[in-house]
């Protein structure tokens, strides 16, 4: 009994020594005054601390179970997760994206104190202090950038003439074509509309999101009927801070969206095939990581856009009298540059 009561108060002692370690370390990698030192976006806090976390959880009991080594490191890390988005320091699509990574290495840490032999308390003071001795030393490494190209394609039971007009220009999407996906559960707003002030290389495309967020879309390649390229620019100051996520604002410091490339091919039937790029910049110390997430989002938000236009593009060949039947086949891809 005295014994089963020990473990109840090390593992209750565990756990609140990695709550209240994630919840510090949080305060301190944010803090204004320190951040030329400590960053959010880095290996020390993003890998290091939820390392940190686990090894503090587990350190405190003795003979743990692999499976309470593995997974008892996890509720403190989620406490300290739940505390940052409750009090506003973490919005919903930083907390999914990193949740995943912060679990398994915070299991990570709970397997490194288990295996541990001799646990000593100075052990753990010496565990807890790594991230802030790395991060001044990873602070002077330059943030490495990486390039992604995500390819996303849709064919539409429509001719390329109904098709061309709805991409060049999208008029103000409505509510009821406007549908729930990935990134809208994530927090990313809707596409409102896309504005051209002239046809041809060196028109203005104006792209509009909810929000207030606003993309000045420069053309670059003009093929009437077949081709449409163009960067993008987005317009950062304009953008809410309501709106995004600090840490994956376009256009801000970790991530941009660069350019875009409509090209349509006519196919069998009368149909066409819509082919819609992009490349978008990450600057991290986890680009593979945040590259894997980055992918799937911008793949969601350009099939959402494919959908408006093959569902316009298919109402304006019925309206026409091609009686096309509506439905269409989607495809993706990302590519790292």
């Amino acid at each position: 009994m005295k014994r089963w009561i020990g473990l109840r108060r090390s593992a209750l002692l565990g756990v609140a020594l990695g709550a209240g370690y994630g919840v510090f370390t949080r305060v301190v990698f944010s803090a204004d005054p320190l951040q030329g030192v400590f960053l959010l976006m880095t290996v020390s806090f993003l890998v290091v601390v939820p390392i940190v976390i686990g090894y503090l959880t587990v350190h405190p009991v003795e003979r743990p179970s692999w499976k309470y080594r593995l997974l008892a490191p996890w509720l403190p890390c989620t406490l300290s997760v739940a505390t940052a988005w409750l009090v506003g320091w973490e919005g919903a699509i930083c907390i999914v994206i990193s949740l995943p990574l912060l679990l398994v290495l915070s299991s990570v840490g709970g397997l490194a104190a288990g295996i541990q032999r001799n646990r000593r308390a100075g052990h753990a003071a010496v565990v807890a202090c790594l991230p802030f001795l790395l991060a001044p030393i990873e602070g002077r490494v330059p943030q490495p950038v990486r390039t992604q190209r995500n390819v996303t394609e849709i064919v539409v039971n429509a001719p390329v003439e109904a098709v061309w007009p709805e991409v060049v220009e999208v008029p103000a999407i409505a509510e009821r074509e406007q549908r729930a996906a990935l990134h809208t559960r994530l927090g990313f707003p809707q596409p409102v509309s896309a504005e051209l002030t002239r046809p041809g290389t060196g028109g203005i495309r104006y792209a509009r999101f909810e929000g207030g967020v606003l993309f000045i879309e420069t053309i670059t390649a003009w093929e009437e009927g077949r081709r449409i390229a163009f960067t993008i620019d987005a317009q950062t100051d304009s953008i809410p801070p309501t709106t995004l996520d600090p840490h994956v604002t376009i256009g801000g410091e970790y991530f941009d969206v660069l350019d875009g490339e409509y090209v349509l091919e006519p196919i069998d039937g009368g149909r066409t095939r819509i082919i819609l790029t992009s490349s978008h910049r990450l600057s991290t110390h986890l680009n593979a990581y945040a590259g894997l997430w980055a992918g799937i989002i911008m793949r969601s938000i350009q099939d959402n856009i494919l959908e408006i236009v093959r569902e316009r593009a298919e109402r304006r060949a019925g309206a026409s009298g091609s009686g096309f039947p509506q439905g269409g086949r989607r495809g993706s891809s990302v590519e790292g540059l």
